[in-house]
């Protein structure tokens, strides 16, 4: 499923279920107020119909929750990519490795169980938020976030 398709599939049942609990409707009768509506005039309806604008809608049913590891972000302003940043590591001689040694597999390991599980409700779609959470798209764990 694309990443916007989540937020368009709330939109639609936002208003379904609005037109049935508070416009009297059966479900037939959204179902067919709304067949190829856009966005648009679905946010219309809700607001013109029920005074409800969606975009102040709470984060968690607009966006959805997003569970993951959480690790140390990444600044998104750095010159490596986010792969970049996860798969390769600089050696004491300068060199790049791009292949991980059962040293670095444990180290990946014990990080994965130290780093905590979180749940946010954040756009996906953007850019910015897989930019700042490389080890999302990659085998690789992020760095534990330091203690305040």
């Amino acid at each position: 499923m694309p990443r916007d398709q989540g937020h368009i599939n709330n939109l639609y049942n936002t208003t379904f279920w609005t037109l049935i609990q508070h416009g009297r409707m059966d479900a037939k009768e959204a179902e067919r107020e709304l067949m190829g509506s856009s966005s648009a005039e679905k946010n219309e309806i809700l607001f013109s119909r029920f005074g409800m604008n969606y975009n102040n809608e709470p984060e968690i049913y607009k966006k959805g929750s997003v569970v993951f590891h959480d690790y140390e972000l990444v600044e998104p302003s750095s010159s490596a990519s986010p792969k970049e940043i996860l798969e390769t590591e600089e050696l004491s001689g300068g060199e790049k490795q791009t292949e991980m040694s059962k040293r670095q597999q444990e180290k990946d390991r014990k990080r994965r169980a130290r780093a905590m599980i979180t749940v946010q409700h954040v756009d996906i779609i953007k850019d910015e938020f897989w930019d700042r959470r490389p080890w999302l798209l990659s085998i690789r764990p992020g760095r534990i976030p330091k203690e305040p």
